[in-house]
């Protein structure tokens, strides 16, 4: 007996949702992670009842071990871990510890600068007032020797004079005679 066979791109599924597709196609992107469709929706439902399987997940803390339990199915089926917390958790306490240390160390760093700049800035004036003072000193002893200088300008003449008339009566005196 003779068949006909329709090629199966000639085989389209019309989608009320989603307009006409090649059947071929879309069964193919129907496909995930290397599974089939069976294999897909039989992870979506119960095989034998064909009810969608729950989905549970539990948090547990069992022994201090942080852990994300995943349970498919009723609740006859096991939990299974699917994730561990307990490295996340510790590596989030040391880094809290850390991150606590590092600021203290900061936290110090900056009252020592904080005092260091206190000291320069004592220092700093220290400094001023010891140059005010020395710029004082130095226009007294500036103004002092002014005043020597303008007394010895003035009692020059006066010296002179009284060198002149000493020698003059010396020469006077003793003019001829012998001692």
């Amino acid at each position: 007996m003779a068949r006909t066979r329709v090629p199966s791109e000639q085989l389209n599924f019309r989608s009320a949702n989603t307009g006409v597709h090649l059947l071929d196609t879309y069964l193919e992107d129907a496909e995930m992670g290397n599974l089939t469709l069976a294999e897909l929706m039989g992870k979506l439902f119960d095989e034998t009842t064909g009810d969608i399987d729950a989905f549970s997940f539990q948090y547990s803390n069992e022994n201090d071990l942080q852990t994300l339990k995943l349970r498919i199915g009723g609740p006859e089926a096991p939990y299974l871990e699917v994730a561990s917390f307990t490295d996340l958790f510790t590596d989030l306490a040391s880094f809290k510890s850390t991150a606590l240390s590092d600021m203290e160390i900061k936290r110090a760093d900056a009252q020592t600068s904080a005092e260091n700049a206190l000291a320069s800035e004592l220092d700093a004036e220290a400094a001023n007032a010891s140059a005010l003072a020395a710029q004082q000193s130095s226009e007294d002893a500036r103004d002092l020797s002014q005043t020597y200088a303008n007394q010895a300008y003035q009692t020059t003449p006066t010296v002179i004079q009284q060198g002149i008339l000493l020698a003059q009566l010396h020469g006077e005196l003793f003019n001829g005679s012998s001692l």
